[in-house]
């Protein structure tokens, strides 16, 4: 990868990643939480080179960690969980909690294969303790999973 084009790079993951935690800073922990959701990648720079899925991967991981250690902080139950499509830009961070507007709580993750993923950059990014990874299909094509473990 061209030294200028890696500059460029960095300097766009650490503004999403500054986006991320200003996104999180300013949640109500006394608040709900409908289906929210944080991007990763809004420009889908994450399709254009390998070095980029990745970088756009080990920032979704820190993301879906920033969540977790947002629900420490929240007094109700609340789930988070991180969706990995096909195209970086659609990826997110989500967290959903129970709300009298008719949204399913919790989330039950319908069609999700928890025995299948065959993403070795995923298996080596997340730790399995803490979190399981699962596959499903869907208008997004295939989709990755990654959930706190039960």
């Amino acid at each position: 990868m061209d030294r200028r084009y890696k500059k460029r790079m960095d300097r766009y993951w650490e503004r999403m990643r500054t986006s991320a935690i200003r996104s999180f800073s300013s949640l109500d922990t006394s608040g709900w939480f409908d289906y929210w959701h944080c991007h990763v990648d809004w420009q889908g720079k994450g399709d254009k080179h390998p070095e980029n899925r990745e970088s756009s991967l080990k920032l979704g991981y820190e993301v879906l960690n920033m969540a977790e250690e947002f629900k420490s902080k929240v007094s109700g139950p609340i789930q988070s969980w991180w969706f990995i499509h096909e195209h970086s830009y659609d990826d997110a961070v989500y967290l959903h909690s129970p709300y009298e507007n008719d949204s399913p709580s919790p989330y039950d993750f319908e069609g999700v294969d928890w025995e299948k993923n065959n993403n070795e950059t995923l298996l080596n990014l997340v730790d399995s303790k803490r979190f399981r990874i699962g596959t499903m299909e869907n208008e997004h094509g295939t989709t990755y999973v990654v959930a706190p473990n039960a």
